[in-house]
């Protein structure tokens, strides 16, 4: 028997045999949750008023109290503690994706990381057990608040973000390719990192990578 997928549709679309969500949303929530990381990486290059379009520091009028040295959405967007969240609040990340990765690995009886969590660790999580989490029925506010997570690391990041200069072509023994999109260094210089799993080419190793990623 045919499922509709849970996730919006301006025609209603079935889900796949077996789970709640059609093959196009399950598609768009893998590349979502992997875009939340690397967005979320460049962040740090934002800090400063003025590196977006329209960071909330374009202000009308005389004001009494100087302005921020930082942004202060960046700083929240980054900040690890969990808030209570109403409408209009900045989005708490780590927080957000750190609630989704407990659920499932309580559902799934899996024993947490010892080590203190971050985006790409939660993210992996989620991404790790996609096949079951397309199954569940609250998989549709997951989604709703991924693409709000999603659309507030955009909007942070503004028309100004750097463009990917290549994938990254590192095989992880554990999770398998990477893929992750490679950045040149922000100062200049001739060396190029993987925002997703961190991984350094410098100049000399250019070529090589060049080479490789071509074959991709």
């Amino acid at each position: 028997m045919d499922t509709n997928c849970l996730l919006p549709h301006r025609d209603p679309k079935s889900a796949a045999d077996g789970t709640l969500v059609c093959p196009g949303h399950t598609r768009w929530l893998r590349e979502s949750i992997d875009d939340v990381v690397v967005t979320y990486a460049l962040l740090p290059d934002f800090y400063e008023p003025g590196t977006a379009v329209d960071d909330g520091h374009q202000v009308k009028g005389k004001r009494v109290d100087p302005p921020a040295p930082v942004r202060l959405d960046v700083v929240a967007l980054l900040d690890r503690r969990t808030i209570a969240r109403h409408p209009g609040d900045i989005v708490p990340v780590l927080a957000i994706l750190e609630a989704w990765a407990r659920l499932v690995r309580e559902e799934r009886k899996v024993q947490p990381c010892q080590r203190q969590s971050t985006v790409t660790s939660e993210a992996g999580t989620l991404l790790g057990h996609l096949d079951w989490i397309i199954c569940q029925p609250w998989v549709d506010e997951l989604a709703r608040e991924i693409r709000e997570v999603k659309s507030a690391l955009h909007s942070a990041i503004g028309d100004h973000a750097p463009r990917p200069v290549g994938t990254c072509p590192v095989i992880h023994p554990e999770t398998g390719e990477c893929g992750g999109k490679l950045y040149q260094d922000r100062y200049g210089g001739m060396s190029v990192t993987c925002r997703k799993c961190g991984e350094t080419w410098g100049e000399t190793e250019l070529r090589r990578l060049g080479l490789m990623t071509q074959a991709i």
